[in-house]
């Protein structure tokens, strides 16, 4: 992606991995950073503190932030705010098809690198489909944790597997012992 729209600042969620930065303007949610997980994440999980964003930001940055907080603390019914419009604009045609599929997943629901390349037009792109997922800068916001290895292990995450592994669960989706592990 390119440079950050001149309509977005950023926020932090201050948590016990490190701080989320979430960047948004009125317009929507450009980007999501999530530190690198602990050695042996999610035990513990993490636990989120305090949400810092500059004085007159934008109340989507609010929003984000709160929406962040209530992802990783497993709270149902929040929707997530809009995605910036130039975040769609600057994704490859292909990128943007399976971020649309990767929203309309559900909560406590999974699909496979499989399936989500056949929703979004081309079954057999599945590798271009993982890497749709991985170039994905907004990781909770259009939920590419969702997404699952075929085999049953859990695939990858831009933000590292620790995260995808306690997101999961929080979501009421059971993972295998393999993908617990990281296979």
């Amino acid at each position: 992606m390119s440079g950050t729209p001149p309509d977005c600042v950023t926020g932090v969620l201050e948590s016990t991995w490190g701080d989320i930065v979430v960047t948004a303007g009125e317009r929507g949610v450009w980007r999501c950073d999530l530190p690198e997980p602990p050695a042996g994440a999610p035990e513990p999980w993490v636990r989120t503190g305090r949400a810092r964003a500059p004085k007159g930001a934008p109340a989507l940055l609010r929003e984000a932030l709160e929406f962040a907080r209530a992802a990783l603390e497993g709270v149902e019914g929040i929707r997530p705010p809009k995605v910036h419009p130039d975040v769609w604009r600057q994704a490859s045609p292909y990128q943007r098809e399976v971020w649309r599929v990767l929203q309309r997943i559900p909560r406590g629901r999974v699909l496979t690198y499989a399936e989500v390349a056949r929703r979004a037009g081309r079954p057999a792109a599945v590798r271009a489909a993982g890497g749709a997922c991985g170039a994905n800068p907004l990781a909770l916001f259009i939920p590419c944790h969702r997404v699952v290895a075929a085999h049953g292990g859990l695939g990858g995450f831009s933000g590292g597997l620790g995260w995808k592994r306690g997101l999961l669960p929080r979501e009421g989706v059971t993972i295998g012992a393999d993908a617990a592990r990281g296979k």
